[in-house]
């Protein structure tokens, strides 16, 4: 199935930013910040896909902010291959075009955040599904 991607010149697009300012922590508190990924494929035309990538960062307990950033990027593809993966997402989430797709919103997060109380929020340039 490598042969699914025809064309790897990628140009990300951000899709969606949702960054809500919440509550000032408690004095003392351990704050989690939980990040997670989530990614859709849309079947744009015969040849192309749309692949986005939607990272969530939500604390516990609920404050400082919480953020959703959603990138996308359209694929061309080698339509006989596609038609014979049985899972696309599955398909696209361990391929080159998630990894350019995390990368760039890592560097989102980090400018968003760089002026928080906790300073820029680095999270790895890899998709991190939950389990």
């Amino acid at each position: 199935m490598a042969s699914v991607i025809r064309n790897m010149n990628f140009k990300p697009i951000l899709e969606k930013v949702d960054y809500q300012r919440l509550a000032e922590p408690q004095p003392s508190t351990t704050i989690n910040m939980r990040v997670w990924d989530e990614m859709k494929v849309e079947r744009l035309r015969s040849d192309a896909v749309k692949v986005i990538l939607t990272r969530n960062v939500k604390p516990e307990p609920d404050c400082i902010f919480s953020i959703v950033v959603e990138m996308g990027v359209e694929v061309i593809i080698n339509t006989t291959e596609y038609d014979n993966v049985d899972d696309p997402v599955e398909y696209f989430k361990t391929s080159p075009v998630a990894r350019v797709l995390a990368s760039n919103i890592a560097c989102v997060l980090s400018e968003l955040t760089i002026h928080s109380q906790i300073g820029p929020m680095i999270t790895a340039p890899v998709v991190q599904f939950p389990q």
